[in-house]
């Protein structure tokens, strides 16, 4: 298995488009717009490793590069976290006897359309676009930091909404992986702000934004979120498919 230097990824843009399981993290690594690595055995199957941690096989692949993948990231203490996300009975079938593995669900949605009635922000709330001036005040576990590697990347190529109420961050929806056709977006509300529908309005705001821009906005969850799946199909996602997560027992 072949690492590749950052000046060739453009080379493999076509492999991330054969993605099937989600094509916007690979596209995202292979067109410079996020940070990631990209592996191959140089038969034709490719790893997209987004700094996220999500990873994703193109091509056909064989179980030498399988088993690679298995010793030196599914089982080894690597520089981030390694979750392969698969929609490939091959694959699955590969690892799903590991004992030191484990496969979870994932859902993943296409938005069809705005809702009707788009959610209103309650008046004890204000709303602001992502800056260098507030960027620092965003907390919690899926927030920018997440899946940029700086606030500096995030704030040239990514984009995003934030929620405050008396000063205080309540909430954020922003750009987790961006290509050149869609964004996915992710979403987190502080502990204290839960069941005020900000999720909701900041979801919606962020599809307008991304539609006004050409693109199209995508979603993902663990398939045992409930508060996810709700908060997407209250925004015009529709579930697509549901892919399979590959990691290492915690």
């Amino acid at each position: 298995m072949k690492k590749i230097n950052e000046s060739a990824y453009k080379e493999y843009i076509d492999a991330a488009k054969e993605c099937t399981a989600n094509r916007v993290y690979p596209l995202s690594i292979a067109n410079g717009i996020q940070a990631g690595d990209i592996y191959t055995d140089g038969k034709g199957s490719v790893l997209f490793w987004h700094y996220c941690g999500f990873a994703y096989i193109s091509g056909g692949a064989n179980p030498g590069f399988l088993e690679e993948i298995y010793q030196e990231f599914l089982v080894s203490e690597t520089e981030r976290r390694f979750l392969l996300i698969t929609d490939s009975h091959f694959i699955i079938d590969y690892y799903k006897d590991r004992d030191l593995l484990q496969l979870d669900r994932r859902v993943e949605y296409d938005h069809i359309r705005l809702p009707e009635k788009p959610p209103v922000l309650d008046d004890r709330f204000i709303t602001e676009r992502i800056t260098t001036d507030n960027i620092g005040n965003i907390q919690g576990r899926i927030v920018p930091s997440f899946s940029w590697q700086s606030s500096d990347a995030f704030l040239k190529r990514g984009f995003g909404f934030l929620v405050k109420k008396d000063s205080e961050f309540s909430a954020v929806a922003f750009s987790s992986a961006v290509s050149p056709e869609e964004v996915d977006i992710g979403v987190e509300t502080a502990e204290a702000y839960r069941r005020n529908g900000l999720a909701s309005y900041l979801v919606d705001r962020m599809c307008k934004e991304i539609i006004a821009q050409g693109k199209k906005p995508v979603w993902a969850h663990a398939e045992t979120n409930e508060g996810s799946r709700n908060t997407a199909l209250g925004a015009g996602f529709q579930p697509s498919k549901v892919n399979t997560v590959i990691h290492k027992k915690r």
